[in-house]
């Protein structure tokens, strides 16, 4: 690190020459006559309190240097962006198509972009909805594209329609599943007691091996989250509430004994600090 701060704060490769050149010879020599050598670490934190070098002179470059890129992606992105609006400020309607309940207008620019296109679409549907293509070199260029956006977008919205359907069903019923599967949770050092009690339950979790978008739905919502290492499902109250209501409601030889044994989670899931 010694010598990244040397190159970060002179610009010059951690060599000794270059050393000799900045700290000049007689200082060199004297470490030379302690036996520090340019190959020590040592020379180099000698070099860098000579120059006053601050230990977090690679650092501070290597994040002035990121700050300065990303300012850089900024300024190009506003004249990209500055440039396409000037284009578009001067625009000709020479197409326009419905398809699924949207609207697609083609429109052909006054001005060519840099690529010599001059042909663009837009895709509304209401209430609110736009999806832009980007420059084309032709009409049919345009309009194909447009509708390839339309698609995609309601293959998209078809999908999640079937997604919201599918976890309204199995929602519960994974609460179910994940409850049976889970083990309790508890502090023995709550109320100094070291044997395990319903007073020192915690709550409790099951080891992950789930649908992930289905876990990744319940866990957005509130319902589960999961371990530090990510390998077991915790269950939050309101999940836990869930389940045993689901569970009360089952008509299978057991359960009633299960949710008997277990009556003190409703002590923890209505509880209130």
């Amino acid at each position: 690190m010694d010598k990244n701060n040397f190159e970060a704060f002179t610009n010059f490769p951690a060599l000794k020459k270059n050393a000799l050149k900045v700290c000049g010879q007689e200082f060199i020599d004297s470490l030379t006559k302690k036996g520090i050598y340019a190959k020590d670490s040592q020379f180099w934190d000698e070099v860098n309190k000579k120059l006053n070098i601050p230990d977090d002179a690679y650092e501070s470059k290597q994040t002035r240097e990121q700050t300065e890129r990303e300012q850089v992606l900024l300024e190009n992105k506003a004249k990209k962006q500055a440039k396409n609006e000037k284009l578009l400020a001067n625009k000709t309607e020479v197409l326009s198509e419905n398809r699924k309940d949207w609207k697609i207008t083609v429109f052909e620019l006054t001005e060519s972009d840099i690529f010599g296109k001059s042909f663009i679409a837009e895709c509304t549907k209401e209430p609110d909805l736009q999806e832009k293509t980007s420059f084309c070199n032709t009409k049919g260029d345009a309009y194909s594209q447009a509708c390839n956006l339309v698609d995609q977008f309601e293959i998209k919205q078809e999908s999640l329609r079937i997604f919201r359907e599918h976890y309204a069903v199995i929602k519960p019923l994974y609460l179910m599943i994940i409850y049976l599967s889970s083990v309790d949770q508890h502090n023995e050092y709550l109320n100094n007691n070291r044997e395990k009690s319903k007073e020192n339950f915690t709550g409790v979790n099951c080891w992950n091996g789930f649908d992930f978008d289905i876990i990744n739905a319940l866990v957005a919502e509130g319902l589960l989250e999961f371990s530090s290492n990510k390998n077991k499902l915790i269950m939050k109250k309101q999940a836990m509430n869930v389940a045993r209501e689901v569970l009360k409601k089952i008509n299978i030889d057991g359960v009633d004994k299960l949710l008997e044994q277990r009556e003190y989670h409703e002590e923890y899931i209505n509880y209130i600090k």
